[in-house]
């Protein structure tokens, strides 16, 4: 299972900083961070605005921030990972 956290919200000023998901993830925002493996991805919609950067682990979806959240809640239909 990917797991994945919002570090930056550019989108809705902060309100998603913290956000972990998928629902159920078993790690929480700072154990992602810390994550010796952990990746960072930001999620653009596709005017190429810049809406969320976050960090995932995992490695079954690396999409899945997107289809988890990016998506449905803003509209983004890019991710990137950095």
């Amino acid at each position: 299972m990917t797991q994945w956290t919002i570090t930056r919200d550019r989108f809705d000023h902060g309100a998603a900083v913290g956000t972990v998901g998928p629902s159920g993830a078993e790690l929480t925002h700072a154990e992602i961070i810390a994550h010796p493996d952990k990746v960072m991805f930001k999620l653009y919609d596709d005017g190429g605005e810049h809406y969320y950067t976050g960090y995932m682990v995992g490695d079954s979806n690396e999409f899945a921030p997107l289809d988890d959240f990016g998506q449905p809640n803003a509209g983004c239909t890019v991710l990137k990972v950095c």
